[in-house]
């Protein structure tokens, strides 16, 4: 077992420890609130913003949209050419998953905080489970700067996960979030 197995190994311990005691309505309540739930909209957003491009609707209204631009002159124009329409599909796109959001986890918290013995019990297990994917997720968000940085820090980084036990290595050298963000 080498020294980033142990420090891996204990984080999650402790992430799960803390989901369990949390709860996963609070849980999920605070990791989708203020700015983290930002970050989570836009990233919704970024993934599905070129799917709701392609649908006929969205474009024959931007390309309605584009030419009441372009009919109102100059400045319309400018406009038109900066593509203020997927500004705007992206703004508004931001605003429903927003509102999405906050409704998901209003529902969500409300059922699992049941007061009921068994709900207790699912919360607190949904909790540990929650718990350990934020470490998780953590841990490959971590790994993705470190392959972002690049040169000897990536490669001493490398080195260093050899001989895991958890498989460190192969999971910094084949990381799921650079397929996100490396397209």
């Amino acid at each position: 077992m080498i020294t980033a197995d142990i420090i891996v190994l204990v984080g999650c311990i402790l992430f799960v420890l803390i989901g369990a005691m949390v709860g996963f309505g609070k849980g999920l309540k605070f990791f989708t609130s203020g700015i983290f739930g930002i970050i989570i909209s836009v990233f919704v957003c970024y993934l599905i913003f070129g799917f709701v491009l392609d649908w006929d609707a969205v474009r024959n209204l931007l390309d309605k949209f584009n030419d009441w631009l372009k009919d109102s002159g100059d400045v319309g124009t400018f406009f038109a050419d900066i593509h203020t329409d997927r500004i705007l599909l992206a703004i508004v796109l931001f605003i429903i998953v927003q509102i999405l959001r906050i409704i998901i986890v209003k529902i969500i918290k409300g059922i699992v905080e049941i007061d009921n013995i068994l709900f207790k019990i699912i919360n607190k297990i949904l909790g540990a489970a929650f718990f350990f994917a934020v470490a998780l997720a953590i841990l490959l968000i971590v790994f993705q700067i470190v392959a972002w940085i690049g040169g000897d820090t990536a490669a001493n980084f490398a080195s260093e996960l050899k001989d895991s036990i958890f498989k460190l290595d192969d999971l910094f050298a084949n990381n799921p979030l650079k397929a996100i963000f490396e397209k």
